[in-house]
């Protein structure tokens, strides 16, 4: 989003909810067997101690086996280890549980159930992922009853603590509105669905799933809405000929859906302009100077998300004469210049800013609280520099702003950092934070999209499975600031590393249709950054 961190921290925390709680059941397993046993640790390193080394040799390829493309080669490796009679009861139902997914993805659902069965037999207290990956299996083997009875057992252990929605998400009402469709209860089915695109707004296969059940129920015009919803959303491998047909059938242009996934409206826009009429409502109300002084920061942060870069300058001077000593707004100040492509009086106004930041931190018993106190000039000049191509001055303030940070937004100055090395053609001087923190943050971390944009930044996975991430979050604001920072990653990875001109284009494309108001990514493109 604009502010790297922001000024607008506190007022946009509630819209953007940037957690992801809610996935499809397959995925999900995935992440909770993402622990291979080819990275055991600390006290699970105990389970393989007594393994014999050619049989946990074989366990340990089966990752490698289905990361490189080879289900088959993965199931037969996984069945060889299973052989094994000295596996122990916590490695062989990691296997199992690696089985199940193999299975699934040789699309041999009578033995993904078996070995899913199998794998919850060795567990006393099964998890909530493990039996929504069983009711789907139930399902996708027309064990129906089974699937709802798997799907009441989930319900009821949260029936006390009433967390279903916070724990199982939008997981539990996709196979919950599966299973009701196959009783013909569509109502029921649809109500389900419905509760799942509550929780996680941009889930394709629901949509998908409830235009099926209305069009069976006689909802034509219902079923339509869905399916230009799935359009929108679904990833490229969810859309086949037969899917293709079938939207054509109903007049729904695919490109033109995938290019506005929103629609007519726009999140970002929408809250922004929201915010400033806040700001403007709190400044009638406000009886103190102190009090004016935040309601003018609003209306200047949120003034900036609509692209009234004037009026938030002025707002924001207002602010500061209200309040001369308050260092958040003066780096509000800051992005506020660099929104109006005002970079050397930007760089100007952080200088005394970024010199106290290193002086206080210098003498902090914990600089990282210093750090995450200027984080937003940090960021803003981080931009300043990279617009006028000074790389080394970029590179030190993305450091500053990340040292502060929390993980996510670690990941994203990596990213960034990655980003200015590449853009620079190798002009760019290498940062040992970033390098010993991108060596740190190696794997994907399930639910946080800006790990897995680190990783594709590296080549290390596709771009579709950041989208992946990203439309799991819970709130739209939030889903079109990621796909803004995806699409704008995309697009510099590559031009400048893939030195694809026509694809970095295509991204471009992409993220221009999507106008993130108030986003860095949108204007660092538009400021020739990608």
């Amino acid at each position: 989003m604009k502010n790297i961190v922001s000024r607008r921290a506190a007022a946009v925390a509630a819209a953007l909810c940037l957690s992801a709680c809610a996935h499809d059941p397959a995925p999900v397993a995935a992440a909770a067997i993402a622990t291979t046993v080819g990275s055991q640790s600390g006290s699970a390193a105990s389970v393989t101690a007594n393994v014999p080394p050619d049989v946990l040799a074989t366990c340990q390829r089966i990752p490698a086996a289905m990361d490189s493309g080879h289900p088959a080669d993965a199931n037969r490796l996984a069945n060889e280890c299973l052989a094994s009679h000295s596996l122990p009861v916590a490695l062989r139902e990691q296997v199992l549980q690696e089985l199940t997914l193999i299975n699934m993805a040789l699309r041999d659902d009578r033995a993904a159930l078996d070995s899913q069965l199998a794998a919850i037999e060795l567990m006393p207290a099964p998890t909530d992922v493990q039996l929504l990956l069983l009711a789907h299996l139930y399902g996708t083997n027309q064990r129906n009853d089974e699937s709802l009875a798997t799907l009441e057992r989930i319900r009821a252990a949260h029936e006390i603590t009433h967390d279903l929605d916070l724990t199982d998400g939008a997981s539990y009402y996709q196979e919950l509105g599966s299973a009701l469709a196959t009783k013909k209860r569509y109502q029921e089915s649809i109500d389900a669905f419905t509760k799942g695109l509550a929780l996680q707004p941009a889930f394709s296969d629901i949509y998908h799933r409830r235009a099926v059940v209305r069009e069976v129920s006689g909802d034509a015009a219902g079923a339509r809405a869905d399916y230009v919803q799935f359009a929108r959303w679904a990833s490229d491998r969810e859309i086949d000929a037969t899917v293709r047909a079938k939207l054509a059938s109903l007049g729904i242009d695919l490109a033109h859906e995938r290019r506005h996934p929103f629609g007519d409206t726009n999140p970002l826009y929408n809250m922004a302009a929201e915010q400033v009429e806040k700001g403007r409502q709190s400044l009638k109300s406000s009886t103190t100077p102190l009090a004016k002084a935040e309601a003018y920061s609003d209306i200047s942060a949120f003034s900036d998300g609509i692209g009234r870069h004037l009026d938030a300058l002025a707002a924001i001077d207002k602010a500061i004469a209200l309040a001369p000593d308050n260092v958040s707004y003066k780096q509000s100040k800051v992005t506020t210049l660099v929104d109006l492509n005002r970079i050397d009086a930007a760089l100007a106004y952080a200088a005394p800013l970024r010199k106290r930041a290193h002086e206080e931190a210098a003498a902090a018993a914990n600089p990282a609280a210093v750090y995450s106190t200027y984080r937003e000039v940090s960021g803003s000049a981080a931009l300043a520099y990279i617009q006028q191509g000074k790389w080394p001055e970029a590179i030190d303030a993305l450091a500053d702003s990340a040292k502060g940070a929390e993980p996510a937004d670690q990941d994203y100055m990596a990213t960034l950092y990655l980003y200015v090395r590449a853009r620079s053609a190798g002009a760019a001087p290498a940062n040992a934070y970033f390098d010993g923190y991108i060596r740190h943050a190696s794997q994907p971390v399930f639910g946080s999209y800006r790990r897995w944009l680190l990783l594709y930044m590296q080549g290390k996975l596709p771009v579709s499975q950041v989208y992946m991430q990203v439309v799991m979050l819970t709130e739209p604001v939030a889903i079109q600031n990621a796909l803004a920072e995806t699409w704008f990653v995309a697009a510099a990875y590559e031009r400048y590393v893939k030195h694809d001109d026509n694809a970095a284009r295509a991204f471009v494309d992409r993220l221009n249709d999507l106008q993130p108001y108030g986003t860095n990514e949108w204007m660092m493109v538009q400021r020739g950054g990608a």
